[in-house]
Parts: C-alpha cells; structure tokens; sequence
C-alpha cells in the first residue's frame, strides 16, 4: 500500500473513538459520528479499511456498509458493536464485512483483525490490477 492507510472510524460515542484513534494512531485517520457522514468521507477519502457500528443514530451500520460495497473502490469493513445476537451477527457477515467484533474489544484482537484484513485488501487490489 502506497503511503500511510487510511482507516474510516465510524461510531457514536466518543470514548470508543479515542480507543480506536490510539489504535490506529500509526494510519491516517478519518472520523464520523453517523452513517451520513461516514458515506460522504467514503466516497471523497477512499479509506482503505473501515471500523463500522452497528447501531448508529441516523441509520444501521449494515446498511452503511451495503453502500461501500457498492463503491468502485470499495473499502474493507470491520463491523464493531455491543450487539452479537446472531441475526445481527448474520446480516454484518452477508452483507459483506470481513470481521465483526464486539464490544468491549481487546486491542490487540483488533488489530490483528486489521492487519489481516489490510491484507486481504492488497491481495483483492492486487487481483483487480491484473
């Protein structure tokens, strides 16, 4: 990857953006509070990996991430969240993210999450260039 990456963090409640800042304090760094936003920064920025809520105030998270996969350079999502019922669970996963981590996270499990899915977005990437 070319550069620093640029991470999209979308949620609603500031404590978890400042956990995920510090995580991802060696990236580029993109922020939203709602699902609004986190399409209009998509679209402009072209993040190469997005941390995604679930439950935001004006939309799902799911359906944000339906919206990124219909981008031509469409991010990786990572779905984060206090909800791991099994149908949220399933509709995260069907509509296409490469992860779902539920809250309270561990660090470090979220990182590897990321490197890996970084990862797997240079490989996808790599593919299209062919």
């Amino acid at each position: 990857m070319g550069g620093k990456t640029k991470v999209l963090l979308v949620d609603d409640l500031e404590d978890i953006l400042a956990a995920l800042r510090r995580l991802f304090s060696v990236c580029e760094i993109i922020e939203a509070r709602d699902g609004a936003t986190a399409l209009k920064l998509a679209a402009a920025e072209k993040p190469d990996l997005v941390v995604l809520d679930v439950h935001l105030p004006d939309m799902s998270g799911v359906d944000v991430m339906e919206v990124l996969n219909a981008m031509a350079q469409k991010p990786v999502v990572i779905m984060l969240t206090g909800d791991d019922t099994a149908e949220t669970t399933g509709r995260a996963l069907a509509a296409g993210a490469f992860a779902y981590v539920t809250k309270p996270f561990e660090p470090r499990d979220l990182v590897a999450v990321s490197v890996k899915a970084l990862e797997f977005a240079e490989k996808e990437k790599a593919k299209r260039a062919k």
